[in-house]
């Protein structure tokens, strides 16, 4: 039992992702969920288990210190403010650390082909066991729609984890299609494409819809590209399935969950009011720069009434407590309905204005989560910003750092041995890297969600290991030693 375990660890730990996920659903009206605790749990157990196998170096217990000692002067700041919250700010601290801290542990604990094995065989074991969960919700009616009114499909996902869900679902779909690459046989080779189209049409979010194109895309290129260097034979087969699936997703766009998203979007922002309510008045501002329209008082009152229906339903105290000037100013007189509509740009305005009310040290390493209230309205949707405007300048500047320097690893491996690093594996791995950092911008889900952020740990923590590896496939120790993890 012991050696299966071992052999098997990392397999078993990402396979069971999808099923603590499912776990959730059925426990969302639980305070805490069992599947909240099992994920603390491992949170802990990796730490430990690099300790446990010595693999815990000089630049591990940096790199913990650095993430501790940031921690203690966040909470710090917190009490020198007077903390609304030190519960809450601190289990949403802990949630935000889980990446980097799986990601410094998976450093030191993927050191050999067996381990990389394993993390890729969770991988496809995981993008198996969604699709098998996708399907059970459907055929017995219970699972939750994308949006509300049946848009779209996400199946056993909790409300607030419907864009997480749709990240995990292009993860594991870059991995299920590299699958199909290096098996090369006809069934799969239809299959899988077929199937993470269907998956992507049917969830309805733009991440999906976009992320089709980067895959299969990217995909037909990797197969042109290695069929050059390599001067093997291209897989026909694999590449018209691949170009035919992004035709498909083209012709049928009009008949998506997608499409009627957009449209309801579109209705919804109505271009045009603010200018054709003022020019009922006979004032034209298409020449008026954002101070003239703000200095006169009959502009302003248009721009007063209009921003007030857009946004108060969004966020209902954002005028009360930061008052309509500071509004127009952040907004710069914008008569751009579509933004003006857009929750995410009016929770950017309202943690924005809360910068603008911090000092110096607050700046430093961010304000207390509870700022935003305790209900999720506020919470922003777009994690980089959440990350810069939590967790100040030397928070992001210390992620940033992290993913900067595998990034760096990476393009160096790549300049070494470009021919040698040209694998379905590799590609997998940049590709989900490059989708996981992009989703971070327009998601909230990636950095701050336990069920997403385990994924891109272990993606930066294969790649860490790539990096360090000779063409012949070993380890290379003077690199590893090098890098002090």
């Amino acid at each position: 039992m012991n050696n299966f375990f071992k052999r098997n660890w990392l397999t078993l730990l990402i396979a069971a992702q999808p099923l603590l996920d499912v776990l959730a659903y059925f426990n969302q009206d639980e305070v805490a969920t069992v599947a909240g605790y099992l994920r603390l749990v491992i949170l802990l157990a990796l730490p430990l288990a690099v300790l446990l196998k010595r693999r815990a170096t000089k630049g591990f217990w940096i790199a913990i210190g650095v993430m501790g000692f940031f921690s203690f002067l966040h909470i710090l700041n917190g009490f020198r403010n007077g903390y609304i919250s030190l519960y809450f700010d601190v289990s949403y601290l802990v949630k935000v650390l889980q990446m980097p801290v799986m990601a410094v542990c998976f450093f030191c604990l993927i050191r050999d082909e067996q381990t990389k094995h394993q993390a890729f065989r969770g991988l496809w074991i995981a993008g198996g066991l969604l699709t098998v969960i996708l399907l059970a919700a459907y055929l017995s009616g219970t699972g939750n729609s994308t949006y509300g009114e049946g848009l779209g499909y996400s199946g056993w996902v909790t409300n607030d984890n419907r864009n997480a869900h749709s990240i995990i679902l292009v993860t594991l779909s870059v991995y299920a299609v590299c699958l199909a690459v290096l098996n090369g046989r006809k069934f799969w080779a239809i299959l899988i494409p077929a199937a993470v189209t269907a998956a992507f049409l049917t969830n309805g979010t733009k991440g999906c819809y976009y992320a089709l194109f980067a895959i299969m895309g990217g995909y037909l290129i990797f197969l042109l590209l290695d069929a050059i260097v390599d001067r093997k034979r291209l897989m026909r087969r694999m590449t018209l399935v691949l170009a035919a699936m992004m035709l498909l997703a083209v012709v049928v766009y009009p008949y998506t969950p997608r499409a009627e998203v957009s449209e309801r979007l579109a209705v919804a922002a109505t271009e045009g009011e603010i200018e054709a309510a003022l020019l009922e008045k006979n004032i034209d501002i298409s020449n008026m720069s954002p101070e003239e329209r703000y200095r006169d008082p009959q502009v302003r009152e248009v721009f007063e009434y209009y921003y007030l229906r857009y946004m108060v339903g969004t966020i209902p105290d954002l005028f009360d407590r930061f008052g309509m000037e500071r509004v127009l100013l952040w907004f710069n007189m914008s008569t751009d309905a579509a933004r003006l509509i857009d929750t995410r740009q009016i929770k950017l305005c309202y943690a924005g204005l809360l910068w603008q009310e911090c000092d110096l040290q607050t700046r430093l390493v961010g304000f207390e989560v509870s700022e935003l209230g305790f209900d999720g309205i506020r919470d922003l949707e777009n994690d980089w910003p959440a990350i810069y405007y939590y967790y100040g300048y030397a928070g992001i500047a210390l992620y940033a750092a992290l993913v900067l320097y595998v990034l760096f690893r990476m393009l160096k491996k790549l300049l070494f041995d470009f021919k040698g690093s040209l694998t379905a594996e590799n590609f997998a791995l940049a590709l989900s890297l490059g989708l996981l950092l992009g989703l971070a911008q327009f998601s909230g889900a990636v950095l701050r969600r336990p069920n997403v952020s385990v994924y891109l740990a272990l993606v930066l923590g294969l790649i860490w290991y790539e990096t360090g590896v000779t063409s012949k496939g070993g380890l290379h120790d003077a690199e590893y030693h090098r890098s002090g993890l």
